[in-house]
């Protein structure tokens, strides 16, 4: 085992695309990612072990619409550094 990443898949981008809807309408499918840590033995050395990159990655790069971590500190303290300040604070604007 590595703390380095593996060639990424389409997983996520298939998971949009599929049309869920047309067959379960009344759900809203969304992709979500576990566990995101911050000790060095759990963070990836594609990001420096810097679990702010991760989440960037993760979120911006990859697509997924969520995710859970043991660390919600970190990821509360991401999301006030990548908010925009011209957008209106919502609960569907955070993870």
């Amino acid at each position: 085992i590595t703390n380095y990443l593996q060639t990424p898949t389409d997983l996520v981008t298939r998971a949009h695309a599929h049309d869920l809807h047309a067959h379960q309408s009344q759900f809203d499918f969304e992709v979500h990612s576990y566990t995101f840590r911050n000790e060095n033995k759990y963070l990836h050395f594609n990001f420096s072990q810097d679990p702010y990159v991760e989440f960037e990655y993760w979120i911006n790069t990859m697509g997924i619409d969520g995710l859970f971590t043991d660390f919600p500190g970190s990821l509360h303290r991401y999301q006030e550094w990548t908010f925009s300040s011209s957008d209106e604070l919502d609960e569907d604007k955070l993870l």
